[in-house]
């Protein structure tokens, strides 16, 4: 019987192991989501503020900007 309580032993000593990194994982992963959220969040208000203050230069009479032009260095 020892054989058989020792092997498992080991399997509940493996899953434990195994609970442990992917609480550590999931931890790490959930952080980061956070993270990228508030960049986005970060980014989305900095394209906001950029388009509206292009509309405003627009609208102070700023001429369009071209379309398909190639770069004077072509």
């Amino acid at each position: 019987m020892t054989g058989n309580t020792d092997a498992l032993d080991q399997r509940m000593e493996d899953l434990e192991v195994k609970a442990s990194y992917q609480e550590s994982t999931i931890g790490e992963l959930s952080r980061q989501v956070f993270e990228q959220e508030r960049r986005i969040e970060q980014l989305e208000r900095a394209m906001k503020e950029m388009s509206k203050k292009l509309k405003e230069l627009v609208e102070e009479g700023l001429p369009p900007l071209p379309q398909n032009e190639r770069p004077p260095h072509y």
